[in-house]
């Protein structure tokens, strides 16, 4: 589906919640029609991409903290260019902190209005930890949680199943797939961060600087090294629904129940055979406990303003794009592009 254009009105809400958001928000507008008249179609693209990621996490934002954080960086912003680059940070670090696409790490950068955001990366990067490779006995522990089955199309798990006699009658009855651990926080973001001054270290402070940003204190700490793997911050899910969720395609939007979550998807093709809502649940919430509301819900946030901003779809795009042809445009077209879309990525994209 194509990205949607930012409504030209706040609603209500929003409008009385802080006065940053109501001024910020017609910068974004401006910003957003200068960059629908930008003659060169490729840039037009991108920027248009940047000026909604801006407006939608005003709208979206997964906290009031973050939608009132942005909106001062907003404001602080003199020129279309500090816009763009501000627009680009949350594309780079909060759109990718979500989003499996490989590619590589971003070279290093000062924050383009505020001093205060490169002083808590700093500190941040200090005290980050790589989080173990192995992580079978979370996955072990999440299934005895979810019941050894998807939380979302409820179909058991086959290995399970396998070992367990007792499940066959019910897997006969509900189905069986291939169910994955899928981390809600990548555990990605933390891996081979090298040295305190390496890209990928100043990388993942970055995506931890930002959820303090946006009021979220703690997430640094409790997901560092092998806090990662911590059952709050997984599910187990069938592996297309892992790739759809890992992917910003499906996310879990809360109700007015705790732990009971609509099933939301940015094409209904990606809810076969899911169920409408998710409830999890669990007997020793001590020792078995929850994935986290407040990590699902900025996943969901994130999940959300990728789809309207069209920031998921484009680097899906791009991503196709670069499989079909294999090599770039020999005029050299396509090299500002593939720039701005693929360098905040973990991994080498080989072009063979």
């Amino acid at each position: 589906m194509p990205p949607t254009a930012l409504p030209p009105q706040l609603p209500t809400q929003l409008l009385e919640l802080s006065p940053d958001i109501r001024n910020a928000y017609p910068i974004v507008l401006r910003f957003e029609e200068s960059a629908r008249t930008n003659s060169e179609s490729k840039t037009r693209s991108i920027l248009l991409m940047y000026a909604r990621i801006l407006g939608y996490l005003l709208l979206y934002g997964p906290s009031d903290e973050a939608r009132k954080s942005v909106a001062k960086e907003v404001l602080s912003c003199a020129t279309e260019e500090a816009l763009e680059d501000t627009g680009k940070l949350y594309f780079d670090h909060y759109i990718r902190a979500f989003k499996k696409v490989k590619g590589r790490t971003p070279a290093q950068s000062s924050h383009p209005s505020r001093h205060s955001f490169d002083d808590v990366r700093q500190l941040k990067g200090k005290t980050l930890k790589q989080p173990p490779q192995d992580h079978s006995v979370a996955k072990r522990r999440a299934l005895a949680r979810d019941g050894y089955r998807c939380v979302v199309t409820g179909r058991y798990d086959n290995s399970s199943v396998e070992l367990r006699p007792n499940l066959e009658e019910m897997a006969a009855a509900d189905g069986s797939t291939v169910t994955q651990c899928a981390h809600i926080f990548d555990a990605s973001t933390n891996e081979k961060l090298g040295g305190q001054d390496s890209d990928k270290r100043h990388y993942a402070a970055s995506v931890w600087a930002i959820m303090d940003q946006f009021g979220y204190k703690d997430i640094a700490e409790n997901l560092n090294g092998k806090g990662v793997h911590h059952l709050e911050n997984i599910l187990t899910l069938d592996m297309v629904v892992h790739d759809s969720f890992d992917n910003l395609k499906l996310w879990f939007e809360p109700t007015d129940e705790l732990h009971v979550y609509r099933v939301v998807a940015r094409h209904p093709i990606y809810l076969s055979g899911c169920k409408t809502l998710a409830k999890f649940t669990t007997e020793d919430p001590i020792n078995l406990p929850l994935p986290s509301p407040e990590y699902l819900k900025i996943h969901a946030a994130c999940a959300k303003i990728a789809h309207m901003s069209g920031a998921g779809e484009h680097i899906d795009q791009i991503l196709r794009e670069l499989e079909d042809t294999k090599v770039l445009s020999e005029d050299g077209a396509s090299a500002k592009l593939l720039e701005h879309l693929l360098t905040p990525f973990s991994q080498e994209i080989s072009v063979q």
